[in-house]
């Protein structure tokens, strides 16, 4: 061990670094700790700072949480009646002097809306509403109810597509996926290369004896007979909001004021000619005549 100023070197290292500890201890300054102090400030407002956006980011994200929550909240409700009255299959109803029945009713709707002026709200592209479907409990027809999500608002009108808009038309079932619309296909033509829009089958006595024998088919389809019309009605939306759209076959069968002549065979069956749809553009063009608003 080698002896420095008398001590070994063990003692000089402890002495040295002491002295230099010393000396690195007395440059901390009153300069220097105002400076700590004011950078620990910030930092403190910098955490502030960043806390607030937290909170305002967590309380957006259940705000957003809150709006989603707001979904489904409007019913509409399809309903199929005769005169005023819910239509059931096989029931002879009064069609003037005679006697009229029907047995399927069943109809697509193209851009469906809600409207308050020149503002629509968009419900659905296309549905498929059925009233006579085969499972049915029994004869009468059933309403056929849809949920939307619609903000709150006073809407003066509903819009529908009669029928399968131009665009969706050009497609058929294939193009769909199994839950879709119209991926059915017993309502597509492909000889026409067109859905059928609508479908009204029944049965009217001619003969005048009660009973039904001469045979209705209304099958309507293809671009030229689709029309959209608004019906007038208040429907007020408040967190929940509800619709009922009645089509009235008596209605449908109404023009001028007057029953279509059933008598006249070319009133019975629409024509299975693509070039001969005068029957199916007059029934399709009168359907907003036979939509009721409740």
């Amino acid at each position: 061990m080698i002896l420095r100023n008398g001590k070994n070197d063990c003692e000089n290292f402890h002495a040295e670094n002491q002295y230099l500890f010393n000396i690195r201890t007395s440059n901390i300054n009153k300069s220097n700790v105002s400076k700590f102090n004011i950078h620990k400030h910030t930092s403190m407002k910098n955490f502030a700072f960043f806390l607030l956006l937290f909170a305002a980011a967590s309380f957006s994200s259940c705000k957003d949480n809150d709006d989603t929550d707001i979904k489904d909240n409007f019913s509409l409700t399809f309903r199929a009646t005769y005169d005023g009255e819910l239509l059931e299959k096989y029931k002879n109803y009064p069609y003037g002097d005679k006697v009229i029945l029907f047995d399927k009713f069943n109809t697509y709707l193209s851009d469906i809306a809600l409207v308050n002026g020149a503002t629509e709200v968009k419900l659905s592209d296309i549905e498929w509403v059925n009233f006579t479907p085969d499972l049915a409990p029994n004869d009468k027809t059933v309403e056929v109810t849809y949920k939307y999500t619609v903000p709150d608002g006073n809407y003066t009108g509903i819009k529908l597509g009669y029928g399968v808009s131009p665009d969706l038309n050009a497609k058929s079932p294939a193009d769909f996926p199994t839950d879709h619309p119209l991926y059915v296909e017993s309502e597509y033509w492909s000889g026409w290369k067109s859905y059928i829009f609508t479908k009204v089958q029944g049965e009217v006595d001619l003969n005048g004896d009660g009973v039904t024998e001469t045979n209705l088919f209304y099958h309507c389809g293809s671009d030229p007979v689709y029309n959209v019309a608004t019906t007038n009605g208040n429907i007020a939306v408040a967190g929940t909001g509800s619709l009922v759209v009645e089509f009235d076959l008596k209605k449908l069968f109404t023009f001028n004021g007057q029953l279509l002549d059933l008598t006249v065979t070319t009133n019975q069956t629409t024509s299975h000619d693509a070039s001969n749809i005068a029957l199916g553009q007059m029934v399709m063009e009168n359907f907003k005549n036979a939509t009721v608003l409740k």
